[in-house]
């Protein structure tokens, strides 16, 4: 039974985070628990214990004996936190073989191409994610691909207010293609570097929408 529970809150979270990366329930919401356990069709218990662990992760902000609400979106956190995850991945193809990096490429030039042709925000987000995913899969460091996974969970919803953008994603593809076409020819260098450079755009389009603001030096 415990095994069945923990399963259940897990596709409980995983249902409400769906839904919070869909901007179902806006920054500064309050999460009604009666309405939502209603909807998703599972009781309160496995649905707060979801909620606790997306208030963990910095996505939802519990309040004692209020409820839970959804966390504004930070310049501070999407500062501090790309660069982590920038660098991380930059350690994990590092430690990779180049000559298995330069083997799968041909399928990320192949993945990144796909996101063209996702229809809505939500499949460009799951196409980025592979496509990370698949830069990744020769990283032979399980607990640094964990940690990048933690690491990429406190920013995913972030994600969702810029890659509605047509242009945005399009010159994204054109960055992942440059950083398979650099490991193709084993060239780490440029590839890490353009590595970099993906992450650090992302961040800077985050800061502008979140403030106002034209400027995305990010400096």
């Amino acid at each position: 039974m415990a095994v069945d529970r923990r399963l259940l809150r897990e596709q409980v979270r995983d249902e409400v985070l769906d839904r919070l990366l869909r901007g179902k329930y806006p920054v500064g919401t309050r999460i009604n628990e009666v309405h939502l356990a209603a909807e998703i069709g599972v009781s309160r218990t496995p649905l707060r214990e979801a909620l606790a662990s997306l208030a963990q992760e910095g996505i939802l902000d519990a309040r004692p004996n209020r409820g839970y609400w959804v966390s504004p979106l930070s310049e501070q956190e999407v500062r501090e936190t790309y660069p982590i995850i920038a660098q991380l991945e930059v350690l994990a193809i590092t430690l990779s073989d180049p000559a298995e990096l330069a083997r799968h490429a041909p399928q990320l030039i192949e993945a990144a191409e796909n996101m063209a042709t996702a229809e809505d925000v939500r499949e460009v987000q799951r196409a980025d994610d592979e496509w990370h995913a698949g830069l990744l899969a020769a990283c032979p460091n399980s607990r640094l691909l964990e940690m990048i996974g933690d690491t990429k969970r406190i920013v995913h919803r972030y994600e969702h207010a810029y890659l509605g953008d047509p242009q945005i994603v399009r010159e994204s593809i054109e960055q992942h293609k440059r950083i398979a076409a650099a490991l193709q020819e084993q060239d780490l260098a440029t590839a890490t570097r353009e590595l970099e450079s993906n992450w650090k755009t992302s961040m800077q389009r985050l800061v502008a929408r979140i403030t106002g603001s034209q400027d995305t030096s990010g400096d």
